[in-house]
């Protein structure tokens, strides 16, 4: 029983943990370039996942990284609930983990709609 609760909830804080990190891709490309020029290194080419990818959206700009690196999570851990053949059961948990984290990051990243 405790599996049950305790395994969504800690993939559920990884999901939240990496979309939070995507989201602040700026932030880590900036220390990384920064880190780099102090230690007098040359720039390297920029590695595929230092580049931020964004999306406008309305007044809010979505940077991908977070959901792809979400996804790649995901996909990770469906395979191994597959070779480990327990993707019966804890399948339907590990997405609904994914999905609420995805929902919660994106609502909290363009603001919940106001009560009324």
């Amino acid at each position: 029983m405790v599996k049950r609760i305790l395994f969504p909830v800690l993939q559920f804080a990884a999901f939240l943990g990496l979309l939070y990190l995507g989201g602040d891709w700026d932030f880590v490309n900036m220390w990384y370039e920064t880190r780099q020029m102090v230690s007098g290194t040359p720039l390297s080419a920029v590695h595929p996942l230092m580049a931020t990818i964004k999306f406008p959206l309305g007044s809010h700009i979505l940077i991908a990284q977070g959901i792809l690196f979400a996804a790649i999570l995901l996909v990770i851990i469906l395979l191994l609930q597959a070779v480990t053949r327990k993707l019966k059961p804890w399948a339907l948990y590990t997405l609904g983990a994914f999905v609420v984290a995805v929902a919660v990051a994106y609502a909290a990243k363009m603001g919940l709609p106001p009560a009324s």
